[in-house]
């Protein structure tokens, strides 16, 4: 079911700039390497939760599935398939947005990324029953 949720659509706006920061300003290491694939499974799922109503386990897995397919079509240099050579500037977004490269750890970041999108859950949850309990 088609909704907006606002809290969703902040959380996508505030992981997609630390998205950028990370694609624009870091370019080796732990961050690039694993942080920003956990985190690019949150923000799937965030964007997701903006504008479609299902339980939270349902999109968490749909982002998860997402980040893994993606994975996969990085094996068979899917972008260069697309002809994304960075030729353009678009090229070269769409060429950073969809990897070039498979690394089969990603596939733990994702993990851990879907892991952390059904913790928060978990803790919102958690905090909602808390508070309404004691009211």
């Amino acid at each position: 079911m088609l909704t907006f949720q606002p809290r969703f659509g902040g959380l996508a706006a505030l992981l997609l700039v630390v998205e950028v920061a990370i694609a624009r300003y870091v370019h080796t290491g732990l961050i690039r390497s694993f942080i920003g694939d956990i985190l690019v499974v949150v923000l799937v799922y965030a964007l997701l939760g903006t504008c479609l109503k299902f339980p939270a386990k349902h999109l968490a897995f749909a982002a998860f599935a997402f980040a893994c397919t993606i994975e996969v079509l990085q094996a068979f240099h899917f972008v260069d398939l697309l002809g994304f050579h960075a030729q353009t500037a678009l090229h070269k977004v769409l060429r950073i947005a969809l990897g070039a490269t498979f690394d089969v750890w990603d596939f733990v970041a994702y993990a851990c990324g879907y892991a952390l999108s059904m913790s928060g859950e978990f803790l919102r949850n958690s905090y909602n029953y808390t508070h309404k309990s004691h009211k």
